[in-house]
């Protein structure tokens, strides 16, 4: 539904309000019918196969869907070396701290074994009697020095 007006301004040599040519609506013309635009479609052999258009897609899909169960395989088995190798490591771990728990111990025991109050402890019940100060031997002059009693 299409309503045309005259646009059309009136010369400048006639009135100034009138129209040269009234506005009418004029016949339709009759145009000749035309098809609606249709892509081209070019004619295909008939196929001797009874799969119709479906038969190329089968490849395709069997193709996809076992390219997605292999990345699923593949992310199951890669799950499970991570877990493996997360109890690995914690098992690791738990060996690591006992074994630096027992090494302290053993320094603690070595520390103990060295002092000299308890090497004191053991001679003497071993019967060994503290010894006496030290004695020097000068070989210019041919003399001891030091003091014999002193060890007491």
């Amino acid at each position: 539904m299409s309503t045309r007006t005259d646009t059309r301004r009136a010369s400048s040599r006639g009135t100034a309000g009138t129209r040269t040519r009234p506005a009418t609506k004029a016949a339709p013309k009759a145009a000749p019918k035309r098809a609606p635009a249709r892509p081209a479609t070019t004619t295909r052999a008939p196929r001797e196969s009874g799969g119709g258009g479906r038969a190329p897609r089968i490849p395709f899909v069997l193709l996809v869907l076992c390219l997605l169960g292999g990345a699923l395989v593949g992310l199951l088995v890669l799950r499970s070396v991570v877990a493996e190798e997360a109890f690995a490591i914690t098992s690791l771990q738990a060996e690591n701290r006992e074994l630096s728990y027992e090494e302290q111990q053993l320094r603690e025991s070595v520390a103990h074994l060295e002092t000299s109050e308890r090497i004191a402890s053991e001679a003497e019940e071993m019967g060994m009697e503290p010894g006496e100060g030290p004695l020097f031997l000068d070989l210019d002059e041919g003399r001891v020095s030091g003091s014999v009693g002193s060890g007491d």
